[in-house]
């Protein structure tokens, strides 16, 4: 790994990697939904500036990008916000010359803004059809009530309708590119300091960046209508460590016990034992600031209040079921989907800027598997029994 730091402060991460004859890389920001100042202006703001650069019409854009590389993908999260690209070799000077211009005079269009916008509404409209993100919606609101983790990065169809293009234009000269920005970059790159000049012209935002301790103080439940629904999906969130906490690789693995793949606890106790569940699994998002433990399973209508029974159950006894079969299954299973995960350039890219822009460094990738793997069984019964007693915030979605 070769880091280059630019005079503006842009950090740039290259891994060299010879081979076949692509680029693939990650341009993160340390500015995500959090700082929104109304919902959902970051991700349309990413998503209309990146269509084009005002240097060239939408057809000359095209065109010389689909010649050297795929177009430009933002993304935005709690804590960032990205643009994911990749492009031939031969064509570097030329794609990353047009990347530093969009980056400078972005295509703030009104054809493209409008276009954005009614995909972004037409995009938050559809996740009513989704049991799942009816219910994630629910948890970021109420847990995080009056912090920014309550603020999606796709906001709401009355906070998109109420931008114009004006709103994106100056959200984006406030803001991008904000200090502590990183270019990552994986692929054949050998020569690449020369084209890395074009990316010390802009200058770079400061970015106040505040993080917060929001943990659930007490337990409650909510119910969510959804007209049609077939079946009674059920999400717990319980508190858990931040990216920073001591116990944040034990609490990963430990959420590969509880609830990742068909030998989880989740799918075995409550699926193939008791036949509960349509689908049952548990995920654990890093965060910056208090993260959570989210636990899931869809069900019949019917059976709704003997799985909540079963699944508190399971949860207030977890570190009964914490057992070395168990353990051994989630390492490996753990080890074989990081790796698998890692197949690919645009992912290694990714995750060396993901770990740079959270604070931990790029070498973090390595050194979080060799923490997650070496998590031993009083490790992972503390962990258990803390979850256990954590205070737990429950919504249903049903039919109504």
């Amino acid at each position: 790994m070769e880091v280059i730091k630019l005079k503006n402060g842009l950090k740039v991460l290259i891994k060299h990697e010879k081979g076949y004859p692509v680029i693939a890389g990650s341009l993160f920001f340390p500015l995500g939904c959090s700082k929104d100042r109304v919902g959902g202006i970051t991700l349309l703001t990413l998503r209309t500036a990146f269509k084009g650069s005002l240097n060239y019409s939408p057809l000359e854009f095209s065109r010389i990008q689909e010649s050297t590389g795929s177009p430009f993908v933002p993304d935005v999260s709690c804590d960032y916000s990205l643009v994911k690209f990749q492009l031939v070799s031969k064509g570097r000077e030329r794609y990353f010359q047009l990347l530093v211009e969009t980056l400078e005079k972005p295509g703030f269009r009104e054809e493209s803004f409008q276009v954005e916008k009614s995909s972004l509404i037409a995009s938050i409209r559809s996740k009513r059809e989704s049991s799942f993100a009816l219910a994630y919606e629910e948890v970021m609101k109420r847990t995080y009530s009056g912090h920014p983790y309550s603020k999606l990065p796709y906001g709401t169809v009355e906070s998109v309708s109420s931008l114009g293009l004006d709103d994106l234009k100056v959200w984006f000269s406030e803001n991008f590119i904000p200090e502590g920005s990183i270019l990552s970059l994986c692929g054949e790159l050998k020569g690449i300091e020369k084209v890395l000049v074009e990316f010390e012209d802009f200058e770079t935002k400061p970015v106040k960046l505040n993080y917060f301790d929001c943990q659930m103080a007490e337990s409650s439940e909510s119910v969510i209508k959804r007209e049609g629904s077939q079946q009674n999906f059920i999400l717990v969130a319980l508190n858990a460590p931040s990216v920073e906490g001591e116990d944040y690789p034990t609490y990963k693995l430990l959420n590969t016990i509880l609830g990742e793949g068909i030998g989880s606890l989740l799918f075995q106790e409550l699926r193939e034992k008791r036949g509960y569940a349509y689908s049952t699994g548990s995920l654990f998002p890093t965060r910056k600031s208090s993260g959570r433990l989210l636990v899931y399973i869809g069900t019949s209508p019917d059976k709704e209040e003997e799985v909540k029974r079963e699944l508190h159950f399971l949860l207030d006894n977890l570190p009964e079921f914490i057992t070395d079969e168990r353990i051994r299954r989630a390492k490996e299973y753990f080890k074989g989907s990081y790796l698998l995960d890692h197949e690919l350039r645009s992912k290694r890219a990714w995750y060396n800027g993901f770990w740079e822009v959270l604070g931990k460094g790029y070498g973090y990738d390595r050194e979080f598997v060799e923490r997650v793997l070496s998590a031993d069984r009083e490790e992972l019964l503390r962990a258990a029994g803390e979850l256990s007693k954590s205070p737990r915030f429950t919504v249903v979605v049903k039919d109504g």
